[in-house]
């Protein structure tokens, strides 16, 4: 009788799990890539990894930003340093650091983790 919720809940993971997935893979196949620049490292008062906000220009002049953990950037990446952006012509708003775009897709291990757990859930509460 309650298992419903589990199993739209774990779906529901899973179906983001692999959309996230998917915009990876596609920004890694059809990128383009483009030189960006940090405008802002913000760290949080409690520590954690950093998030920096990176400006880059698309070739219809626009100029379009993206928020990146410190672990997608170069190591000691500032204020004012290059990045490597890889966005996607058919839709310029998704971006992801080339670091981030060309790691092996297994690499993804949060997006992988997240799918073992929310398939996990959905059949567990299926079958109970």
């Amino acid at each position: 009788m309650h298992k419903i919720p589990y199993i739209v809940l774990g779906l529901g993971a899973l179906l983001f799990a692999v959309f996230a997935l998917r915009r990876r893979l596609v920004l890694r196949r059809r990128g383009v890539a483009v030189p960006a620049h940090c405008s802002a490292v913000q760290r949080p008062a409690e520590g954690g990894p950093a998030r920096l906000t990176l400006r880059y220009a698309t070739p219809d002049g626009r100029t379009r930003s993206l928020v990146a953990g410190e672990g997608d950037c170069p190591a000691e990446t500032r204020e004012g340093d290059p990045v490597e952006v890889l966005y996607d012509p058919q839709h310029p708003s998704r971006a992801e650091t080339a670091l981030a775009a060309r790691r092996a897709p297994w690499r993804h291990y949060d997006l992988f983790g997240l799918m073992g757990v929310s398939l996990a859930v959905a059949l567990a509460s299926a079958f109970r």
